[in-house]
C-alpha cells in the first residue's frame, strides 16, 4: 500500500482493478503465440532446404482450441476495459509520474492481445478477406493495423512520463549517430555472410520467407498502383512501423527488463521476443541480431530515437530493393 504526499489508502486498489484482468489476457496472448507457431510446417524444397510454411488447413483441435481462447479473451477484454474505464473515473494514475512498472509491461501485453481477440473475430467471423486490396493505400494501412494501433496505446499510456521509455534526446549524439552508421553497414554486408547463410547452410533451412515475399508483393503493387501508394508504404513501412515497434521492444519491454535483470539479460529477452513476434522462422537470426544491436544503441545512449532511426533506415533500403 502506498503512502505519502497527495496519495490516499483507497487509490492503490484501484489501481489494480484491472490487474486480473490484464493477467488473464496476457495468458490468453501467449497460448495464442504458440498457436500461430503451432500451424508452421516444414517441407524440403527443390534444393533439398527445409521450407517454414503456414499451413492453410490447421488441425481441428487447434482451431478449437483458438476459438475457446478468443472467446474466453472477448469475455476478458470486456471486463479489462470496464476496470480500466471505472479506475480512470476514479482516479488519476494514467497518467501520474510513477516510474515504468512491471504493471504497465502486463497491461501493454493486455491490450496487444484484445487487439488481437477483436482482429480475430472480425477478420474470421465477420469478413471474408481484407477491406482494402493489397498495393492500395487503404491496404498499407491495414496490413500495419497493430503497429498504428501501438503508435496511439503507448504514448496515451505513458502519456506525462515517456521519457520513461526512452522518448527524450539521445546523449552524445554525435557518438550515436557514427555507431549507427556502422551498424548498418555490418547489418547490410556482413550479418549475411557472417551469421545468417553459414547457419543456414548448416541446419538445412531455406532463407525464403513468407512473410517477406508478401511484403515484397505489397510494395511492388503499391508502385505499380500510383505514386501516392507508393509514398504511403515508404511513410508506413519505413517510418511509423519502426517507431511502433521501438516504443514497444526497446521503450516498454527493454526498459523494464534492464531494470529488473540487468542490461544483457534484458536487451537479449526483448530482442528475442522481437524476433519471434514476427512469426518467420526463416529470419529469426538476422531479427535477433538486429534487435540485439537496437536494444545496445537504446541502452547505450538512452533514447529510443537512435533504434528508430537504424530500424527506418533497415526498413527504407528494404523498400527501396523491392521498388527496383
Amino acid at each position: 500500500m502506498l503512502t505519502g504526499p497527495g496519495l490516499s489508502l483507497r487509490i492503490e486498489p484501484e489501481r489494480h482493478r484491472s490487474t486480473p484482468w490484464a493477467i488473464m489476457l496476457c495468458i490468453g496472448y501467449w497460448l495464442m503465440f504458440a498457436a500461430e507457431f503451432s500451424v508452421i510446417r516444414f517441407y524440403r524444397g527443390e534444393d533439398g532446404r527445409w521450407i517454414a510454411s503456414t499451413t492453410d488447413q490447421p488441425h481441428l483441435w487447434l482451431s478449437l482450441t483458438v476459438l475457446t481462447i478468443t472467446m474466453v479473451s472477448l469475455v476478458g477484454a470486456v471486463g479489462f476495459a470496464i476496470s480500466l474505464w471505472r479506475q480512470g473515473r476514479q482516479t488519476q494514475w494514467l497518467w501520474g509520474d510513477h516510474d515504468l512498472t512491471g504493471n504497465d509491461v502486463l497491461h501493454m501485453v493486455a491490450w496487444m492481445h484484445v487487439f488481437q481477440t477483436f482482429t480475430l473475430l472480425i477478420y474470421g467471423l465477420i469478413l471474408e478477406g481484407t477491406l482494402f486490396s493489397e498495393g492500395t493505400i487503404g491496404g498499407t494501412f491495414e496490413s500495419a493495423m497493430f503497429q498504428l494501433f501501438l503508435l496511439i496505446l503507448i504514448p496515451f499510456w505513458f502519456r506525462g512520463r515517456l521519457a520513461e521509455i526512452g522518448v527524450r534526446r539521445p546523449a552524445r549524439i554525435g557518438r550515436m549517430l557514427l555507431t549507427l552508421l556502422i551498424m548498418f553497414i555490418l547489418i547490410a554486408k556482413v550479418l549475411d555472410v557472417a551469421i545468417t547463410n553459414p547457419l543456414a547452410d548448416w541446419l538445412g533451412m531455406s532463407l525464403s520467407s513468407e512473410r517477406e515475399q508478401q511484403i515484397e508483393k505489397e510494395i511492388v503493387q503499391a508502385k505499380q498502383t500510383d505514386m501516392l501508394a507508393a509514398a504511403t508504404s515508404f511513410l508506413v513501412i519505413g517510418i511509423l512501423v519502426p517507431i511502433a515497434e521501438e516504443l514497444l521492444f526497446r521503450g516498454v519491454i527493454q526498459t523494464y527488463l534492464v531494470r529488473r535483470m540487468g542490461a544483457v539479460i534484458g536487451i537479449v529477452l526483448s530482442s528475442l521476443w522481437f524476433a519471434l513476434l514476427h512469426i518467420d522462422l526463416a529470419l529469426f537470426v538476422p531479427l535477433f541480431v538486429i534487435g540485439l544491436g537496437l536494444g545496445f544503441v537504446r541502452h547505450r545512449y538512452q533514447s529510443i530515437w537512435g533504434a528508430v532511426l537504424l530500424h527506418a533506415v533497415n526498413n527504407l533500403s528494404g523498400v527501396l530493393y523491392y521498388f527496383q
